[in-house]
């Protein structure tokens, strides 16, 4: 069988038996091109495929070296499966209008201090990320500028979804509603059985976060947007899904690679695309982090574009990716031969 005609699966599977590493977030042309070469497409011509796995790991895309073509209306060099390396805010307006399905994001919140919780009798500290302090007015622009570029690529009547907590839902809810007319679906609750205690003991414990579910329309134009309601009741053991989810944190066994000062939970994400997308659907993170969103969309057939900036934390999140892929050609394999 010709290459072209081969399915992404089955090429994948013919570059294992050949022995080839690194393969695992590659799109169909460069798999060809790997096979027919047995040079991998992100290497320079010089290196060879006998390179150990660990020299051959596929490097997240240089966001300053990502430049589209645009030919009559498709991109023909989308970052389709993934990570592009960069400011969401530089790469963003490099994406053609209206090619994303859904918009699955947790972005920076704003409730870093530099002295932890800001009170100057205690230095305790449960987020303190250089990236997540913005000053009032800076941090409603920033939103705004995100927000703006999210809805352009985003497909009419695509579904975007939005982790917030107090110190930013209200903001970014209006804005989509009062600067961009968007329609807010629902906020769904996201209630933590396992949250970390108050040890200030002078308000209640936050065990909750936000998920603002929007439709990429005017609010009253809105329409026919993604929601699979059987899905989600299958999913509810036969009742009509709540917005009020109650799931644990992140588990030790999703950090192993590496940690995320806000990783999700990848049941809380699955429920989202489950909820949201369809099959062979791409999806767009602009804020990354760790990929939980590109794994879950690989566990559920689903495309993904991944943007992040942190260096550190796209080589966790490819590490996880190679994780899943590799399980799931075993699983296959071990299908093929029962």
């Amino acid at each position: 069988m010709k290459l072209e005609k081969m399915r992404i699966i089955d090429l994948k599977k013919e570059l294992k038996k050949r022995g080839l590493k690194g393969y695992s977030t590659l799109k169909k042309a460069q798999l060809i091109a790997y096979l027919s070469t047995g040079i991998h497409p992100l290497k320079t011509d010089t290196e060879s495929q006998t390179l150990p796995e660990n020299e051959i790991q596929d490097p997240p895309i240089d966001g300053a070296a990502y430049s589209p073509t645009i030919l009559s209306g498709k991109n023909e060099n989308l970052p389709v499966n993934q990570i592009v390396s960069g400011d969401c805010l530089k790469i963003l307006p490099t994406l053609p209008d209206g090619i994303i399905d859904c918009c699955i994001t947790d972005p920076p919140f704003n409730m870093s201090k530099t002295k932890g919780l800001g009170w100057a009798f205690s230095s305790h500290v449960t987020m303190q990320e250089q990236w997540d302090i913005f000053s009032k007015d800076d941090y409603f622009q920033f939103t705004v500028d995100w927000i703006r570029e999210v809805i352009r690529v985003l497909k009419t009547n695509g579904n975007l979804f939005i982790f917030g907590s107090y110190h930013c839902i209200f903001t970014i809810g209006f804005i989509l509603q009062n600067l961009f007319d968007r329609r807010i679906i629902s906020q769904i609750v996201w209630y933590k059985p396992n949250a970390q205690p108050n040890i200030t003991c002078r308000m209640f414990t936050e065990s909750t976060e936000f998920i603002i579910w929007a439709v990429n329309n005017e609010n009253k134009k809105a329409k026919n947007w993604t929601f699979n309601y059987e899905v989600m009741k299958e999913m509810n053991s036969g009742k009509q899904m709540r917005n009020m989810w109650e799931i644990p944190l992140t588990p030790r066994s999703e950090r192993k690679h590496g940690k995320h000062p806000s990783q999700k939970p990848l049941s809380v994400v699955s429920r989202i695309l489950l909820a949201g997308t369809n099959e062979n659907d791409l999806i767009l993170d602009p804020f990354s982090g760790t990929a939980t969103t590109a794994v879950v969309a690989e566990q559920h057939n689903r495309k993904w574009i991944m943007i992040e900036k942190d260096e550190s934390y796209n080589q966790i999140a490819q590490m996880r990716i190679d994780e899943l892929s590799n399980r799931l050609f075993e699983d296959d394999s071990n299908n093929n031969w029962q």
